[in-house]
């Protein structure tokens, strides 16, 4: 079975029609029937925000998704302390910056035991390392 991870950009382009990827994460919905759904707890933080939550139909969609069997919520706590140091070290010592939140999809990407197949983002170049290291397709568009 696929454990397919989800980051923030897909749920934000699939409920808001302005988003230049709309149509994209639309033509994409099909692949969240292709097995098990990760969702990061940091990427629904992302996502739920003040502006989402005014989106009633937006809302409604969202939790009926959420509550599928297929899906599943991820807890950071595994991840997030190694996760805030190396986005610090990230910004101090290299010439590329990574969100706190891209740095504990990371970290759930480099975990072995979540065995990641895919990974739905449009910020290919924030992951293409480590899932190319892992063996993870990205599914981008």
């Amino acid at each position: 079975m696929n454990n397919i991870l989800i980051d923030t950009g897909f749920w934000i382009a699939l409920y808001d029609r302005r988003d230049s990827y709309n149509g994209v994460a639309n033509d994409m919905f099909e692949y969240l029937t292709l097995g098990n759904v990760i969702i990061p707890y940091p990427s629904l933080y992302e996502t739920i925000n003040t502006r989402f939550v005014k989106n009633t139909p937006a809302m409604r969609s969202f939790k009926i998704l959420l509550e599928k069997t297929n899906f599943q919520l991820m807890n950071d706590v595994d991840y997030k302390e190694f996760a805030l140091e190396s986005t610090f070290s990230f910004a101090y010592n290299s010439n590329r910056s990574l969100s706190l939140v891209d740095m504990v999809i990371r970290q759930m990407l480099a975990d072995e035991r979540l065995n990641i197949s895919h990974l739905i983002s449009f910020n290919q170049g924030d992951f293409q390392d480590i899932c190319t290291r892992r063996n993870i397709q990205i599914l981008s568009d």
